[in-house]
């Protein structure tokens, strides 16, 4: 017998916010396009930088900004709030 404790079980919709390991590689690119560039980009910039159709594109966006890793507005999309971005760069 063992003093063991089984695993814990996680809710499926539990999944961590802000982590790229649940990004597809659409929503992959279209963060690393809009970090890369720094600033508010709209849909149109990022399909023209990833080479995504614009579809995709809003869909990635759409998803990144529900997983709280990308804030949208008037001029675009640009990264969100975070504690891992290089000093002294923005």
């Amino acid at each position: 017998m063992s003093d063991r404790t089984a695993p814990e079980q996680h809710d499926a919709q539990a999944a961590p916010k802000r982590e790229p390991q649940v990004l597809s590689g659409d929503e992959l690119i279209v963060y690393e396009a809009i970090a890369t560039l720094r600033g508010p980009v709209d849909v149109d910039g990022l399909a023209g930088k990833t080479g995504l159709a614009e579809d995709a594109v809003r869909a990635a966006v759409d998803r990144l900004t529900t997983l709280e890793m990308v804030e949208t507005g008037e001029q675009g999309a640009r990264i969100g709030p975070n504690d891992w971005d290089v000093r002294g760069a923005r």
